[in-house]
């Protein structure tokens, strides 16, 4: 009971994480039952083309004649899987990553801290690019390329951690016992040190969806599937006389975009010491 008091008075005070998990668990019940929120399939096509938005069409059509809101709920999914994926991929690498580079020090470290300097020299976008470009933009191809472009941020975060608790006594206690470092660093290290990577994993989610949408924007993304990135390239050609589609799919964009923002800054603030948990 002491448990749910103290995370009631946490959601109380902060705000940032209150309505960043409210609008979120939205999102997620509009993507689980979209099948049943869709008044038409979001590729059915019908001679209703750049239809404003009406009773029928409620956000309109697009120029195939398809629903502009149908379109909207089904690319929810294709968002969230995208960046819950692609974020949770930088999460495992930048944790391993760090722990093994912070605990081990020495030459290892000084080796992976360089290999991450050199992926966060990088142009990610461009990288992305590159490689969407010659193994081709699947989705599964965009989650792991994002997963795997953009986990130096969590690798940094989780290495200062480990830095920092490999000289706390209760791991120079099972050092002292004989404990392996895999144990040390799998029981110890990461469960310990994991609280600013997750802050930062969870605008990473933001991140990847951005970066899934300017690829589908550019032509690169999944044409198998409805993505706002996609929506807002085939709307920009009727901004004029056709406003809804690109426009509709940005504030989705946007609205999701700042969701998880709104949960990053949250947990930042829970773990600040500073400011107690409100924000």
């Amino acid at each position: 009971m002491t448990g749910i008091k103290k995370y009631s008075r946490i959601f109380k005070e902060n705000r940032a994480l209150k309505y960043g998990c409210i609008l979120l668990l939205l999102v997620v019940l509009i993507a689980i039952f979209a099948p049943f929120l869709e008044t038409y399939g979001p590729k059915q096509l019908s001679s209703d083309t750049l239809m404003a938005p009406c009773k029928e069409h409620w956000l309109g059509t697009d120029d195939l004649g398809r629903d502009v809101y149908s379109m909207l709920i089904e690319g929810s999914r294709v968002s969230l899987t995208v960046g819950i994926i692609a974020a949770a991929i930088t999460g495992v690498i930048g944790v391993l990553f760090g722990a093994i580079a912070g605990y081990f020090g020495g030459a290892a470290d000084k080796i992976m801290n360089e290999v991450i300097n050199i992926f966060m020299m990088l142009p990610t976008f461009f990288l992305v690019l590159i490689i969407i470009a010659l193994f081709g933009s699947s989705m599964l191809n965009v989650m792991i390329v994002i997963g795997l472009t953009s986990w130096p941020s969590n690798a940094r975060l989780m290495r200062a951690q480990a830095m920092s608790l490999r000289e706390r006594t209760f791991v120079k206690s099972a050092e002292a016992i004989g404990e392996s470092r895999t144990a040390i660093i799998l029981r110890y290290i990461i469960p310990n040190g994991i609280f600013p990577v997750i802050a930062n994993t969870t605008m990473n989610i933001g991140g990847a969806i951005l970066t899934e949408a300017s690829l589908s924007f550019l032509g690169l993304g999944d044409p198998n599937v409805v993505s706002w990135g996609q929506m807002i390239n085939q709307g920009r050609g009727y901004i004029l006389n056709g406003w809804w589609v690109a426009a509709f799919a940005g504030l989705a964009i946007l609205l999701i975009v700042l969701i998880f923002y709104l949960i990053g800054d949250g947990i930042t603030a829970w773990m600040n010491p500073k400011t107690g948990g409100k924000h």
